[in-house]
């Protein structure tokens, strides 16, 4: 996973560089400006270097939605999947992030592109007569774009069929796969999971917080707390003229995500229920190697969220900004407070490629590649050191298979 997300963009930023997009005279400064571009749109990031998209050929302005509709959906290891035996599908699918939804996982996986892929003509079609002037590659564009959570596109103020449409594509694309393929099977009682309940019980609660900290109308609320929590990344209330109070509840929105095998990124609706489980200890409570693995990833973005803000920090910025730009990297939002421009320096540039794509990859798949075993017993034995020192009973290890 980490070799596909790191070396793939290489090859896809070629287009940039042939087309030299950035007006870069440095070849360094080109090709980090490509790879920049270019891993943001496979990380459906949406940062971008671009600041008038509308100039780009059309080819090229297709193509860039391409590259993050591939990444968003996991198209790479679809594929793979079909060369994977069937007996070890199983294994592959739970890396994946896919629950066994079937006996076929490979129609499964094949279920995965199909349900994206039909959300992207359905809302091309709608989008082809909402977003003028009509124009089919602009709507596809659009559609996917809204889907993955990726490059926005230009929205003015407003309540419209436009915004309503694209509220909805943005839900649909932060429920997880099991919400769609419930809905593909026709499955109503499958829909609405403790993880979906929850999250929307969220949206409800923060879209009433937000109306009040950011004091704006109800819709425009609930487009922006939908927005964060997707990761989808669209404003059009310029977030960062928000008081504090709202960009920091904004930044804990983004920080929370949506739900496991999305579009989103964050910490994720099923982690964030695996804690309330185990804080609760009623029904559901999740066992050790469950919490563990949950407590990894919330406690190893919330400590890169602080080192690397300390860090970008320094380009001149206060830590809170500092935080809300690298928040927005790690959780693959894209929002920006217009300090991620084609002029900062290539070290900072650097660093938000490595948060998004750590964002991406998530902390414990990345844990388990470069450490393989040593760092991961490492980090669940200072965990369960934790554990001990709360309860008073004796700690426990885990071996890693």
């Amino acid at each position: 996973m980490i070799i596909n997300f790191t070396v793939l963009p290489l090859v896809l930023m070629i287009p940039y560089i042939w087309n030299n997009v950035f007006t870069s005279g440095n070849p360094f400064d080109l090709i980090t400006n490509a790879y920049f571009e270019t891993v943001s749109g496979f990380t459906t990031t949406g940062f971008t270097f671009i600041t008038s998209p509308e100039s780009l050929p059309i080819s090229l302005l297709f193509y860039r939605s391409l590259v993050e509709f591939i990444g968003g959906i996991g198209f790479i290891y679809i594929l793979v999947a079909f060369l994977h035996p069937n007996h070890d599908l199983g294994a592959y699918a739970e890396a994946f992030g896919i629950a066994k939804l079937g006996d076929n996982l490979k129609k499964v996986f094949l279920t995965v592109l199909l349900v994206y892929t039909l959300l992207v003509v359905i809302f091309t079609a709608i989008f082809y007569f909402l977003y003028p002037p009509p124009n089919l590659i602009i709507a596809s564009c659009t559609a996917i774009d809204v889907l993955t959570g990726g490059y926005q596109p230009n929205t003015t103020p407003g309540i419209s069929i436009f915004h309503v449409s694209v509220l909805i594509l943005m839900l649909l694309g932060s429920f997880n796969f099991k919400f769609h393929y419930s809905v593909f099977r026709l499955k109503v009682r499958d829909i609405l999971t403790r993880e979906v309940k929850l999250y929307l019980e969220i949206i409800a609660g923060a879209t009433v917080l937000m109306a009040i900290l950011a004091w704006i109308n109800p819709f425009d609320s609930l487009f922006h707390v939908v927005t964060m929590l997707s990761s989808t990344g669209m404003d059009y209330i310029n977030v960062g003229a928000t008081p504090a109070p709202a960009k920091i509840a904004f930044i804990i929105l983004g920080l929370i995500g949506g739900c496991t095998f999305s579009m989103a990124g964050g910490i994720r609706i099923e982690r964030i229920q695996t804690l309330i489980d185990a804080i609760r200890k009623k029904d559901n409570k999740p066992d050790r190697e469950e919490l563990k693995a949950a407590l990894i990833n919330v406690i190893g973005l919330l400590l890169l969220l602080f080192v690397f803000s300390a860090v970008f920090s320094t380009i001149g910025i206060s830590f809170l900004d500092s935080v809300f730009e690298i928040s927005s990297a790690l959780t693959t939002n894209g929002i920006s407070m217009g300090i991620t421009t084609v002029e900062i320096a290539v070290s900072y540039k650097w660093l938000l490629i490595l948060a998004m794509l750590i964002g991406r990859i998530e902390i414990l798949v990345i844990l388990k590649a470069i450490g393989g075993r040593s760092i991961l017993s490492a980090t669940k034995r200072f965990l369960s050191g934790l554990a001990k020192k709360k309860s008073g009973r004796p700690s426990y290890t885990i071996s890693t298979p």
